[in-house]
């Protein structure tokens, strides 16, 4: 079975210091079909837990 999951992710440097990450994803395929039925769905917190990594690496740089 195919599974297609493109990503988009867009790093800006703001004012103050500051940055914006936007994402976005979609999952394409049967597989991905049971997963979007779960609660918690794994997909956004698996998008969260990948946010996090760069959230940490900014505020101890």
């Amino acid at each position: 079975m195919r599974l297609d999951v493109p990503h988009a992710r867009l790093v800006e440097d703001l004012p103050g210091g500051r940055v914006r990450i936007l994402t976005q994803e979609t999952q394409i395929g049967r597989p991905a079909a049971e997963p979007a039925r779960e609660t918690p769905n794994p997909m956004p917190n698996g998008r969260q837990t990948w946010l996090d990594g760069p959230v940490r690496a900014a505020e101890t740089a």
